[in-house]
């Protein structure tokens, strides 16, 4: 067999060769100085041909580092053409292309599936022994025992990546660990049977281990994890979650043996206590990334063995969920001592209040990411003051903090760069907060992921306005909000998970990717369509100025009957088909308006009576505003924002917070001037000259 038969031939997509990958670039770095090393150090017994090859042909003696540069130019199509050329060509090449096998489609899957299950007498180079890096989650469904056992025999592997390979068993993974002396790496997130034999496999064979990701080791004994840690002084990403057999005795294992430690995560593993985590805070000086959950044992104390005048420079990210006896006295320490931290979990820490938030304003530009689900005492105090002084925040997620209300949107307003916004089951938010933050964030925002479910006082009038200001909104979940629980709508959402209840699935209602487009674009129909019903009840400021084809659309026929839209409603059809009844009857006209909009979700565009709506069309008339352009523009159907001197003036109801505490700014360098944001009044007092109903 050829070795052109030996690796899968897959011509490039584009210009960039498949085996050089924008993303893999610096494993193609590792290799290329690898290979300069292996060939000036190599001292095979050359044959005398090739000695006679390389003394004729001055391309043969041109420097590896030269022939690499080459190479990284061609095809793969045109690599498998120098595999034949030559054997200094071919051992180069075959090297390059086995370093990483790609297996990211289900063809070249199953082809190097196919060499692999070869006998290794019966192919000109045994693969494996170029195999470094081994990833095959591209690819769950085909991962069984029977396939990774073929990988059995890797000497010189250094990473393998097993993430969501679900149907592996233990027994396959410890039997490729064995000799693999060079294993710097092994993730294997997602798989289910994790035993100790894999670990004790680790322990024995890959002392050079520096990153071990395990979060399914709730059946590995502590006896194996200890034993680990002893043997791979070199550990420096640990992530042992889901386990009740990880107490004290593993984190003082860690401290005593891996002093290189730059990630610990301990998600889920309720006996870890503080008592060993504090000597680890205080020593370990490089540690970047500290995350533990539902542990009863961590307490305000974490931090106290750390002087005033000693910082973690390095720590960015900590994530304490559900750590319920900490306080507010432990964000205070932890602001102290990591005074550059990029991302704060305090997700279900129950006793977190308004003073944490202060506390974490001293983060400054640094925070970018917060998380405070479930801490129900804080308030838009607190939010007020942490967004103002932590203004570089992109994600921020505020679900179930009860206390919130509309102030708190507008608050957020003011972050330039948010990208997602969390308000799950934050009941006081209503239309008005939703209206105000599209008003001061402005056209072409940056919200790519929105989370207003279970936001029950909300409607379909501010969330359109949201997605046509979103131009990058590729999530947006309303599961719970009546208005949006209707098919014309849920057709668009994505499918729940499988495991929900029927109660469950009946609420969902989450769009995600091409069904948010579906819904702006659908929603869009459904505003025009409303618009040329406006106009046809007499708002006509404009009509003579449209296009010939609207006109004719809008037009009745002889007859009293009109064109209508392709989906238009049946009762709006069949208000226009009855153009004379209507025009004769004004408030049949206005009931079956009213009466359409309800159907469609949209009670709040039909609260205008008859007389109420001339008002309003005599009053813009009389401001120089076109009153089709306000029937066309979906912003006006919104409470309009009042301009005052003191906020402390606007009508609000009970809920809504007075905030007269001034933002907590801790020597942070701010871009403007904060007091330039506009007031919005977010509660309009009643028109008392307004019909009641």
């Amino acid at each position: 067999m050829s070795a052109e038969d030996d690796y899968p031939a897959r011509r490039p997509k584009g210009g960039r060769p498949s085996w050089l990958d924008a993303e893999d670039l610096d494993d193609y770095l590792y290799l290329q100085d690898l290979l300069v090393r292996n060939r000036r150090n190599l001292t095979t017994h050359r044959l005398e041909i090739q000695i006679r090859n390389y003394n004729n042909s001055p391309l043969l003696q041109l420097p590896t580092e030269i022939l690499l540069q080459v190479f990284k130019h061609l095809d793969k199509v045109d690599l498998f053409s120098l595999l034949t050329v030559c054997r200094e060509f071919s051992e180069l090449i075959v090297e390059i292309l086995w370093f990483r096998p790609n297996m990211q489609s289900d063809k070249a899957f199953l082809k190097i599936r196919d060499v692999m299950m070869l006998p290794r007498t019966e192919t000109h180079w045994d693969y494996r022994n170029y195999i470094k890096r081994l990833n095959i989650s591209f690819m769950t469904s085909l991962v069984t025992d029977d396939l990774l056992y073929l990988f059995e025999g890797c000497p010189k592997l250094e990473r393998l990546t097993l993430v969501n390979c679900s149907q592996l068993s233990h027994l396959p993974i410890a039997r490729v660990l064995q000799l693999c002396d060079r294993l710097q790496s092994i993730d294997m997130t997602g798989v289910q049977d994790i035993q100790d034999d894999i670990i004790y496999a680790l322990a024995q064979n890959c002392t050079r281990l520096q990153g071990l990701y395990a979060p399914g080791c709730g059946n590995i004994s502590e006896e194996a994890i200890i034993t680990l840690l002893k043997a791979c002084p070199m550990l420096k990403r640990i992530k042992f979650n889901n386990s009740e057999n990880i107490t004290d005795d593993t984190i003082a294992a860690m401290y005593d043996n891996c002093k290189s430690l730059v990630e610990i995560d301990l998600h889920n593993c309720p006996k870890v206590t503080d008592r060993y985590l504090q000597s680890i805070f205080l020593e370990l000086n490089q540690l970047r990334e500290f995350r533990i959950s539902n542990a009863a044992g961590i307490t305000d104390a974490l931090f106290d063995l750390i002087p005033a005048d000693h910082h973690l420079d390095k720590l960015r990210i900590i994530d304490v969920t559900g750590c319920n006896a900490i306080t507010d006295r432990l964000v205070e320490g932890l602001v102290r001592c990591a005074p550059r931290l990029r991302n704060v979990v305090l997700s279900k820490c129950m006793q977190i209040t308004d003073a944490s938030l202060r506390h974490l304003t001293k983060l400054g530009r640094s925070l970018h990411y917060i998380h405070l689900g479930h801490c129900a005492l804080i308030t838009d105090y607190g939010v007020q003051a942490l967004v103002r002084a932590c203004y570089r925040i992109q994600y921020i997620d505020l679900a179930c903090c009860s206390q919130l209300t509309d102030w708190t949107l507008i608050e957020l307003s003011g972050l330039p760069k948010l990208k997602r916004i969390g308000l799950v089951k934050c009941n006081l938010i209503s239309d008005s907060g939703i209206a105000g933050l599209v008003r001061l964030r402005g056209e072409r925002d940056c919200l790519e992921r929105v989370h207003l479910s279970y936001c029950t006082n909300l409607t379909i009038g501010p969330i359109y306005c949201l997605l046509k200001t979103c131009p990058r909104l590729t999530h947006l979940s309303l599961t719970g909000i009546s208005a949006f629980l209707r098919r014309e709508f849920t057709q668009y959402c994505r499918d729940p998970p499988p495991d929900f209840t029927e109660n469950q699935r009946s609420s969902f209602c989450v769009f995600s990717g091409n069904g948010v487009s579906k819904l702006r674009n659908y929603l869009d129909n459904l505003m025009q369509q409303r618009a040329s019903l406006l106009e046809e009840y007499g708002i006509t400021g404009e009509f003579n100025q449209q296009s010939p084809a609207r006109r004719r659309r809008l037009q009745p026929r002889e007859g009293g009957e009109r064109e209508g839209f392709e989906d238009e409603p049946p009762n709006v059809a069949a208000a226009f088909n009855n153009f004379n009844t209507v025009l004769a009857n004004p408030m049949n006209n206005d009931d079956d308006m009213t009466t359409w909009a309800a159907h469609r979700g949209l009670p709040e565009l039909a609260r205008l009576r008859v007389d109420q709506r001339a008002r309003e069309i005599r009053r813009a008339e009389m401001n120089g505003a076109d009153p089709l352009a306000m029937a066309q523009d979906p912003t006006r159907f919104l409470p309009q924002p009042m301009m005052v001197a003191d906020p402390m003036e606007l009508f609000r109801p009970d809920n809504a917070p007075q905030i007269v505490q001034s933002a907590v700014f801790d020597d942070v360098t701010m871009t403007g001037n904060e007091d330039d944001m506009d007031v919005v009044d977010l509660f309009p007092p009643p028109n008392f000259d307004t019909e009641r109903d």
